[in-house]
């Protein structure tokens, strides 16, 4: 009973997902998603009674997995450099494995302008951008990086980049690796700020 319930509860959010990626937040209805999820509306209101609830569960999957790749980045053994890259990597392959869900930062405005989705987009990419903040400033304390450059503002680069990635797919039919693009960029960076040893 209860696998059949968390199953169904997945594939709406799933769905959801898709709905987004592919038409934008306005065309996430009950409808859309009962007939794309092939199921009745009624069973789609026995476990969210309203669009901003599934939302919600949609930004909470979206940032799932932070947590789990920074345990993954803390554990390993190697230089700072070397942690930025895995963090990157790792992001990369989730985001080339499920496409729609990564466009979710293309909507990263509109779901600030929700008020139920608002608190946790801003503490998920918060988070999220503190996180890798602090990568760069350990490489740089360490002394892996260069000094003088500011370790938010690298963090900032990189969003953007992958952000760039995301939306230059969107316009091209031409859909090359994510995790490529995002990989050379950060070694290209990475090349670029090294300390000379």
């Amino acid at each position: 009973m209860t696998e059949s319930f968390i199953s169904t509860k997945d594939r709406i959010i799933s769905t959801a997902i898709d709905i987004i990626s592919e038409s934008g937040l306005s065309s996430l209805t009950t409808k859309n998603i009962s007939m794309r999820a092939n199921l009745s509306e009624p069973l789609l209101y026995r476990f969210y009674g309203e669009i901003n609830e599934l939302l919600v569960d949609v930004v909470e999957y979206y940032f799932r997995f932070d947590k789990s790749i920074r345990k993954t980045i803390q554990a390993k053994e190697g230089s700072c450099v070397e942690k930025i890259r895995a963090y990157f990597e790792d992001y990369a392959i989730y985001y080339e494995n499920y496409y729609s869900l990564s466009t979710l930062m293309l909507q990263y405005e509109e779901l600030l302008h929700n008020t139920a989705t608002r608190e946790k987009i801003v503490e998920g990419a918060t988070s999220r951008k503190n996180y890798v903040t602090g990568l760069f400033q350990d490489a740089i304390d360490a002394g892996e990086l260069r000094q003088g450059y500011d370790a938010g503002r690298m963090a900032d680069c990189v969003h953007g980049y992958i952000r760039a990635i995301i939306l230059k797919r969107r316009f091209s039919s031409e859909k090359g690796s994510i995790k490529k693009e995002i990989i050379e960029y950060i070694d290209n960076m990475l090349d670029l700020l090294k300390t000379e040893k």
